[in-house]
């Protein structure tokens, strides 16, 4: 028998741990003394002992160790190995938006809405006009237009009712978007079919602003922002 003491020693593990993996049931001393409270390890758990370390300086947590000990390792390093890879992917895809922040800034915002739903009378022809007019991306998954990028603030959902994808018993509606530029986003969208309901035009309590109709009817208004 080895005392937790030469334990330690041959497989790499401090004393503190080995008590904290007895506590959870991780690494359970062969023997512990009732008067003196003294523990004490078998031989045949050294190999045990050894893995638990190894997969430590992993990162496998707790319960994966507890698993490798009763299983085997191989499993359990499998799992561990598809947790790390999402992990990196999940990392990479955030110092993307990091990298893009320092080149763009941070676009922040106030409070705002993100999804509209419009009514199409012929689903292509709607989808297609808010692509060539607003460079909108179709996701079919989710019958909506995306503009912009989530997690910024330019993310926006237009979602399209449709009978045969988007079932919505609505009518159309009117919403309304911030351009760049909105004589030349007014232009673009009626090149794209859209049809003009108020030219471009200056008023004193709101920003220069337009106003067209998708192929369903659907008015959006163009404000200049941004």
């Amino acid at each position: 028998m080895l005392t937790i003491g030469t334990f330690s020693l041959v497989t790499g593990l401090s004393v503190t741990s080995l008590r904290h993996y007895a506590d959870v049931g991780v690494l359970v001393p062969a023997d512990v003394d009732v008067a003196t409270g003294y523990r004490r390890y078998d031989l045949g758990q050294v190999r045990a002992g050894r893995t638990v370390a190894l997969l430590r300086r992993l990162g496998v947590p707790v319960d994966g160790l507890r698993r490798a000990v009763a299983e085997g390792p191989e499993a359990v390093l499998r799992e561990h190995r598809d947790r790390l890879r999402a992990s990196v992917d999940e990392a990479r895809a955030r110092l993307g938006t990091i990298d893009r922040y320092l080149q763009e800034g941070l676009p922040v915002s106030a409070v705002r809405i993100s999804q509209v739903t419009v009514v199409a009378d012929d689903l292509d022809t709607c989808v297609a006009f808010y692509c060539d007019a607003f460079d909108a991306v179709w996701q079919p998954e989710i019958g909506s237009l995306q503009f912009g990028r989530y997690p910024d603030d330019d993310f926006f959902l237009l979602t399209v009712a449709h009978p045969a994808t988007h079932p919505w018993a609505g009518g159309p509606v009117k919403f309304g978007l911030t351009v760049p530029d909105v004589d030349a986003a007014h232009a673009r969208a009626l090149a794209a079919g859209g049809v003009q309901v108020a030219a471009p035009v200056d008023q004193s309590w709101k920003p220069r602003s337009s106003t067209v109709a998708d192929p369903s009817g659907n008015h959006v208004d163009l404000y200049a922002g941004g």
